[in-house]
């Protein structure tokens, strides 16, 4: 069984997840409830949750405070907020599990699988750390994206991208330094998230980041930093020359 806390100021928002939990995840167990960070916190170290069903705003506090009293997060945490879009995209590019409110039976059993699939329970000092970053920067460029791989994952600075890659259904990122990162995710996804970070679409495998840009050739071939090459596919030209052009 997988142990869960559930923790909102709002009592039907509570309500609403342990009833779909009880009906659509039988395998979890709702241990105990909590309206307030202060609550939350005595509940978590009396229940030793697997899980933790964390509301973003509530009367004393926010959810962060409250991850912000332990040393370490040893439970999985499924942030439920009812924020703009800007930051929900903040949380996409945290890599941090969310529900929108209302919640979504479907993403909840989706919120739920992943719990079951994690390698560890803990919710990374690190993700906490970008996901606060950037929330900061609202709908500004985001500094740091993570990028989950079959180890856990990678946090990186979004300027230091130079251009993302197709590789089956993983992505190759290449960096500053030369250095490389290859995420689970496929390019797609990164495409969703970069698309208004300065990044541009430029070839159904490349995705490049237009402050990167050297050159170009009317081979077709894309000249970025550290002698990097990226091919420019003929749907997505026009594009790519507007860009540094105009026309």
């Amino acid at each position: 069984m997988i142990r869960a806390l559930i923790i909102d100021d709002e009592r039907p928002a509570r309500e609403v997840i342990a009833n779909y939990l009880a009906e659509y995840c039988p395998d979890v167990e709702v241990v105990s409830h909590a309206s307030s960070v202060r609550e939350g916190y005595t509940a978590i170290k009396a229940s030793s949750p697997d899980v933790v069903f964390l509301d973003v705003e509530m009367a004393d506090g926010t959810g962060f405070d409250l991850l912000s009293m332990f040393d370490t997060v040893d439970f999985r945490v499924i942030f439920v907020t009812a924020y703009s879009e800007y930051a929900i995209r903040a949380f996409r590019f945290s890599a941090a599990d969310y529900l929108l409110k209302p919640v979504s039976i479907d993403e909840l059993i989706d919120a739920v699988e992943k719990v079951r699939r994690a390698d560890n329970t803990g919710l990374n000092s690190e993700v906490i750390s970008s996901l606060l970053k950037n929330l900061r920067e609202g709908p500004a460029r985001k500094s740091t994206l993570i990028i989950p791989n079959i180890k856990g994952f990678e946090v990186l600075k979004v300027p230091e991208i130079i251009m993302c890659q197709a590789d089956g259904y993983c992505t190759n990122f290449h960096l500053t330094g030369q250095r490389k990162v290859v995420s689970s995710k496929n390019l797609k996804h990164f495409d969703g998230l970069l698309a208004d970070q300065g990044f541009l679409r430029v070839h159904h495998s490349y995705l490049i980041n237009l402050e990167h840009v050297t050159g170009y050739t009317k081979q077709g071939e894309i000249l970025l930093s550290e002698n990097l090459k990226a091919s420019l596919g003929n749907s997505y030209k026009s594009e790519f020359i507007r860009r540094f052009t105009g026309k």
